[in-house]
């Protein structure tokens, strides 16, 4: 009985982080769910209690297949350099696919839910974790000098979330996102200090 209850509750989710997807959570309705998954709005009750713990199941969902996919985009190299440019990349072409752990990321609206407020916090630690792994094993093979890794980590986290909105709209990058790239990672890499 237990795996049948697990089986369709992760279905009601598949279908409901359609729904989401298509029309954001505010217009997403609990008879639309239901419709989609073919069940009574009793019966999505049964399993949820709310939208909201829906939409909480579905970023959840999204979350942990980001967290495997930065995991595994990383990990394809050896370099701390290569990894350092891998996650920059994925930060920047990837998190916005996942539009409902995005938008729990960025609107404003979903800030009244304490469950946005704790998976933000927790993505943010995730994230810093994985640039500081990275400096870390490049600071202990001489690639990178710095004071401290954790610095660093909060500062490139940090202007990973100031660049993405600016260069997700800006019509100028949309042309030439690899000369884009490729000067971000040079700044970021070597700074802007003539040597």
């Amino acid at each position: 009985m237990v795996v049948v209850k697990k089986e369709v509750r992760a279905h009601i989710v598949g279908v409901a982080r359609k729904i989401f997807t298509r029309y954001g959570f505010r217009k997403t309705t609990m008879d639309e769910i239901a419709s989609a998954t073919r069940k009574g709005k009793s019966s999505i009750y049964y399993y949820f209690e709310s939208k909201e713990e829906i939409f909480r199941a579905v970023v959840e969902r999204e979350a942990e297949e980001l967290k495997e996919q930065l995991e595994s985009t990383i990990n394809q190299d050896d370099s701390p350099v290569d990894k350092l440019r891998n996650y920059i990349f994925f930060r920047l072409h990837h998190l916005r696919t996942v539009e409902n752990f995005y938008a729990a990321m960025n609107d404003e609206y979903l800030s009244h839910m304490d469950f946005i407020l704790e998976i933000r916090r927790k993505f943010d630690l995730e994230e810093r974790q994985v640039v500081q792994g990275i400096l870390e094993e490049g600071m202990r093979d001489g690639t990178f000098t710095l004071v401290s890794s954790e610095i660093g980590a909060i500062a490139i986290s940090t202007m990973m979330k100031g660049l993405e909105l600016p260069l997700l709209l800006s019509e100028e990058h949309k042309t030439d996102r690899g000369k884009m790239f490729d000067d971000l990672i040079r700044v970021l890499l070597y700074g802007i200090i003539k040597r």
